[in-house]
């Protein structure tokens, strides 16, 4: 019952409070030709735009706290990629973008910044929130689903062969998904094909974290995801070349670069967990864990 009561509580808290909160300073930006189609690097006040994204991260790391401490960290990463939802909602959409810009490919550069700049505060958020012990929490076993090192093990259990491998899967777990899922130009689809990259990138590297006994490289499929998050619209100016905003335009666009920054974060806090969870049902994997 208590739990049930503050999933109720946790939802909301993101959903209706934090993330609308966050979501509007994000709105407030605009591109040089005045469109609301822009993200932090792309519209005229990049600086400021950086700060608002911070501002967001923070309040998604407040409500994914709350889910955490009272009931689960599942729910914690949900209630944070709610939050990131609501402010990937307010940021522009990634063709549009590209066709609103007097560069194409600048702008896809500009973009590639932002997501190398996003990284390590999207990671760092993935770590704080599984850091929280939850209060009814049996730290006994360590779930595959779980995430508990520091940013910085996680990034050192990352480069570990195993690791490097896992990285690897959940990038072309992430990229299928993104292809497989962004159908349209709309926001909508970007953050679905966000959501769908996060899932297939966690299931794909679950695939290979699965059985890995402690210390596990539990950060790696976060990390396959934001890489590809860095790469994707400088891959899409890559393969379209000269044509890059008419593929805008025409809707040929690849299915990565239609995404900004935001909508890999938000699609990574939500996806990742939840395909790890797809595969733990699979795999049942219950290992002892060394350290909490």
């Amino acid at each position: 019952m208590r739990k049930a009561v503050f999933e109720w509580v946790t939802l909301l808290t993101a959903l209706v409070i934090v993330g609308p909160f966050v979501g509007v300073p994000l709105a407030m930006l605009h591109s040089p030709s005045g469109s609301p189609e822009a993200t932090s690097l792309t519209s005229t006040q990049p600086l400021l735009g950086i700060g608002f994204t911070l501002v967001a991260m923070v309040g998604a790391l407040v409500a994914g706290w709350l889910g955490s401490k009272t009931v689960s960290r599942g729910m914690g990463m949900t209630a944070a990629g709610f939050v990131l939802v609501w402010a990937a909602a307010r940021t522009g959409a990634g063709g549009m973008i590209l066709r609103d810009a007097s560069s194409a490919s600048g702008a896809a550069l500009q973009m590639t910044i932002e997501a190398a700049i996003l990284a390590v505060p999207a990671l760092l958020l993935v770590t704080l929130v599984h850091k929280v012990k939850p209060v009814e929490a049996d730290d006994s076993v360590y779930p595959l689903t779980e995430c508990r090192c520091g940013l910085l093990e996680g990034l050192r259990d990352a480069m570990t062969s195993r690791g490097i491998q896992i990285v690897l899967a959940a990038a072309a777990g992430a990229v299928f998904g993104s292809l497989f899922a962004s159908i349209g130009m709309m926001k909508g689809q970007g953050l679905f094909a966000g959501f769908f990259a996060g899932l297939i990138g966690g299931a794909a590297g679950g695939l290979l974290l699965a059985g890995v006994e402690n210390p596990r490289p539990a950060l790696a499929p976060y990390i396959g995801v934001v890489l590809v998050m860095i790469a994707a619209p400088m891959a899409g100016s890559f393969y379209h070349g000269a044509s890059l905003r008419t593929a805008a335009v025409t809707g040929e666009l690849i299915g990565p670069a239609r995404l900004v920054p935001l909508d890999w974060i938000a699609g990574m806090l939500l996806g990742v967990p939840w395909g790890l969870s797809w595969l733990a049902s699979s795999v049942k994997d219950k290992v002892e864990t060394k350290r909490a």
